[in-house]
């Protein structure tokens, strides 16, 4: 299955490709079908950018039709000089827009480097442990959230940011409550293995869960993380 990154890169290379895959992955994922659509629409501002007709210029202009020409020579290399500064313009709008790297696949990798912590076990960590992990991001966990199996401090894009591994009836889900990473609205993503979906939280920037595909259900994703958010207090 096609992830989010691949799909960038190729219809960055190329917005028009009629690639099965690609139109596979753009129809299941609605957040590339509008990376898609942002592109194309660049691409034709930029495209209406740089029509600007060139003057025919002559080898050789007789002097008094040369200081005639001048004028209107000035302003159409004004025009073509304008038109070429608006689309840089453009270009650097949008390619500050675009998103670097896929949060989602940021994500997704971080669980690589922690294969431990999938266990299913009903042994929860310490109210201790668990406070030390949370209270940088200002928040605690409610009395019935479920099992806290696995709790860590992880650098995560710059900052240190809660991890942790629930355990629910589906099997371990694991929880990143990201919040320097604000979204805009929910985003569902399979990845590399993974089901999962991040969720804005306003104010404390997103939750992050996910489970393995071979766990996961249709809705439990989404379920769980509903469960989660409403588990959350903020101390701040």
């Amino acid at each position: 299955m096609m992830d989010h990154d691949h799909y960038r890169l190729a219809v960055m290379a190329d917005p028009h490709d009629s690639d099965d895959a690609l139109r596979a992955h753009r129809e299941s994922c609605a957040e590339c079908r509008e990376f898609t659509e942002r592109l194309l629409r660049f691409e034709s501002r930029l495209e209406r950018a740089l029509r600007v007709d060139v003057p025919q210029s002559a080898n050789v202009l007789p002097f008094a039709r040369r200081a005639a020409a001048a004028a209107p020579r000035r302003r159409q290399w004004m025009t073509l000089a304008a038109s070429v500064v608006l689309a840089l313009l453009v270009a650097g709008g949008v390619w500050l827009t675009l998103p670097q790297s896929s949060l989602a696949a940021d994500v997704v990798a971080h669980m690589a480097g922690e294969p431990d912590a999938w266990r299913r076990t009903e042994v929860p960590v310490t109210d201790p442990a668990l406070d030390v992990v949370l209270q940088d991001s200002k928040l605690r966990l409610k009395s019935g959230a479920g099992i806290v199996s696995y709790a860590s401090s992880c650098d995560f894009r710059g900052h240190k940011v809660p991890h942790l591994v629930m355990q629910t009836p589906s099997g371990p889900v694991t929880v990143m409550v990201l919040v320097h990473e604000p979204v805009n609205k929910s985003m569902r993503f399979d990845e590399q293995g993974y089901h999962g979906t991040i969720v804005p939280v306003p104010g404390h920037g997103s939750i992050a869960v996910l489970m393995r595909d071979a766990e996961s259900g249709s809705t439990d994703v989404e379920r769980i993380a509903a469960r989660v958010d409403d588990s959350i207090v903020w101390t701040r």
